[in-house]
């Protein structure tokens, strides 16, 4: 991570707002698949892949975060632990973003709770300390 730059939100690789609408489309029709499949843990992979932090329009970051928080919300209680222990590093810190954002929105808090505290468990406060300190956004 490179708090270095003052500039966060400049493009990665150039990425234009099209390119970001097909990205995130395409990742809607993956986790669907991998879903309809019987796999949330693949869609969970799925939709932690390459957020768009890069972008300023809110319009694409609300359209990935509603992906995200609705495939959350859908996950049973007891399967989120599992999920979780899947994740490496840097999905925890994506996921326990969308967390906070899943809590902003103050609907289906009880899950989002459910996956803070296993994140939590398994990425420690540093997880915690990284997102909150961390300027780019989901």
């Amino acid at each position: 991570m490179n708090y270095e730059d003052d500039n966060v939100e400049s493009g990665q690789a150039g990425k234009s707002d099209a390119e970001y609408k097909a990205d995130i489309a395409n990742r809607e029709k993956e986790v669907t698949k991998a879903l309809n499949a019987g796999k949330p843990q693949d869609a969970l992979s799925v939709a932690l892949a390459d957020p768009p932090i890069y972008t300023k329009t809110a319009a694409i970051k609300d359209q990935n975060a509603t992906i995200v928080l609705n495939l959350l919300g859908s996950f049973k209680d007891k399967d989120v632990e599992t999920a979780v222990e899947t994740l490496n590093d840097d999905q925890l810190d994506i996921l326990m973003k969308y967390v906070y954002r899943g809590l902003a929105v103050g609907e289906n808090s009880p899950i989002f709770f459910k996956w803070h505290e296993c994140v939590l468990k398994k990425g420690g406060a540093g997880t915690i300390v990284r997102v909150i300190s961390e300027k780019k956004t989901v």
